[in-house]
Order: structure tokens, then C-alpha cells, then sequence
């Protein structure tokens, strides 16, 4: 695979990632009773945001339109967070809803930065400031527990 096409795969996969995690958080905000975990999941959107919004610019440089989160996934992702705020919706159990989509998210961008050692370096970067992104986010929500 040539370099252009390894990066715009990858570009994808961090766009996807970042998307899903704006999904999963607006789902959620109409939710949430609390102002506090409110206020993380409005800090955490605009960062998810900002990330998908840095490899979508990136991915138009390069000629590519991004593919979207599918169908089946946000409907998945949907389904998981209505169930699970039905059970319940304190504090507590959607930070540890949350602490468990973050550590997907480093798993998965990990594993994608680690399968395209030769993206461009400025696109790396991106994939360990999401990595950072999501470790962070884990710990802001750990006071939540």
C-alpha cells in the first residue's frame, strides 16, 4: 500500500473514532440530570469534535471524502446507550459507560497507529493526541465512579 493511500485509511479510522465518540455523547446529553457530568460530556463533545473535524480537513487535502460511522454501528452504539441509561442514569454509571467506550477507542487507534507506521508524521501526531484525548477523558470521568 502506498504511503497516501496508508494515511487516508488511517486518517478514516480517526475521523470514524472521533465521530463515534461525538455519537455516543449527544445520545447521552439529554439524558444526564446532573450538571456535572453534563458539563464533561459537553467538554468531551467539543474535543471529539475537534479531532474529527482536524482528519476530516486532512482527508479533503489529500481528495478524499471520509466514510462515515455505518448505519449498523451508530444504531448499535444508540441501542447500547438507551438501554444502558434506561438502567440507569447517575453520574457513576455513565462515567463508567464512557470509561469503557475510551478504553475501545485507545485500543482501537492504537492498534491503528501500530498497523501504519508509514502515515505521514503530522497524521501520527493526530492519532496520539486522540490516544491522549481518550486516556484523558478516562481520568476526568474516574471521579465520577
Amino acid at each position: 500500500m502506498n504511503n497516501n493511500q496508508n494515511t487516508v485509511d488511517f486518517l478514516s479510522e480517526i475521523y470514524r473514532g472521533a465521530k463515534m465518540g461525538v455519537e455516543t455523547i449527544n445520545g447521552m446529553l439529554n439524558k444526564v440530570n446532573d450538571n456535572k457530568i453534563y458539563d464533561e460530556l459537553k467538554y468531551q463533545l467539543r474535543s471529539y469534535d475537534e479531532i474529527a473535524n482536524e482528519a476530516y480537513g486532512e482527508l479533503l487535502k489529500r481528495n478524499h471524502e471520509p466514510k462515515d460511522i455505518s448505519t449498523m454501528n451508530k444504531l448499535s452504539a444508540k441501542m447500547s446507550v438507551g438501554i444502558n441509561t434506561i438502567i440507569s442514569n447517575n453520574p457513576s454509571h455513565i462515567a463508567d459507560m464512557l470509561i469503557k467506550g475510551n478504553t475501545m477507542g485507545v485500543t482501537g487507534i492504537t492498534k491503528s497507529l501500530n498497523s501504519h507506521k508509514n502515515a505521514d508524521q503530522e497524521i501520527q501526531a493526530l492519532a496520539d493526541r486522540f490516544i491522549k484525548l481518550e486516556q484523558s477523558n478516562i481520568e476526568r470521568l474516574m471521579k465520577f465512579l
